[in-house]
């Protein structure tokens, strides 16, 4: 009965984790974590009214993100994005007359 036990133990997947224990693995704020689920930036899991993640879609989450150089304004702020453009092509327009 014990080894039956273990053995299902051994097969469940990790838990997962509430928004503080999350924000505490990332070096994030409680605000942060919230905020980011809000904006589908990162995966979580609505369980009735609580908030959870999954810690292998967050390992995937982080790997997927290594390597990004862009920044938080660069890639999530679409006014800047089309302002920067605007100003690009009115700078290459003033140089070609």
């Amino acid at each position: 009965m014990a080894e039956r036990e273990n053995e299902l133990i051994r097969e469940m997947p990790e838990p997962l984790l509430s928004v503080k224990e999350l924000a505490l693995w990332l070096g994030m704020s409680n605000v942060w974590t919230y905020k980011a689920t809000q904006k589908n930036l990162i995966p979580f899991i609505r369980v009735g009214e609580a908030i959870r993640f999954d810690p292998k879609e967050i390992r995937s989450y982080l790997n997927n993100r290594r390597g990004i150089t862009k920044s938080y304004g660069e890639s999530r702020n679409p006014k800047k994005r089309k302002k920067d453009v605007h100003l690009v092509g009115q700078q290459e327009g003033i140089k070609s007359d």
